[in-house]
């Protein structure tokens, strides 16, 4: 696997995600949860970005997207919500 800049935020993000994922359920605090979903939805992007230019616009980068902007249409509904 070849290391390029999209790959490292990639890692970079992923590291940010699970780390703020694991202090919310340790501390049962959950405040930070939207910003691990728009973090996911980044990281989806970059994904698809990726799947994109490497494999010449399957279904998989299309996939990727589409739950990427399901996952902030989620953020911002609940954002609106509350």
């Amino acid at each position: 696997m070849r290391w390029n800049f999209s790959f490292g935020i990639q890692i970079i993000l992923t590291v940010f995600i699970i780390m703020i994922s694991i202090y919310c359920i340790i501390s049962k605090d959950f405040t930070l949860l939207p910003l691990s979903q728009v973090l996911l939805a980044l990281t989806l992007i970059i994904i698809g970005l990726r799947e994109w230019k490497k494999a010449k616009r399957t279904y998989v980068s299309i996939l990727y997207f589409g739950v990427a902007i399901f996952i902030l249409f989620v953020v911002v509904q609940s954002f609106i919500a509350y």
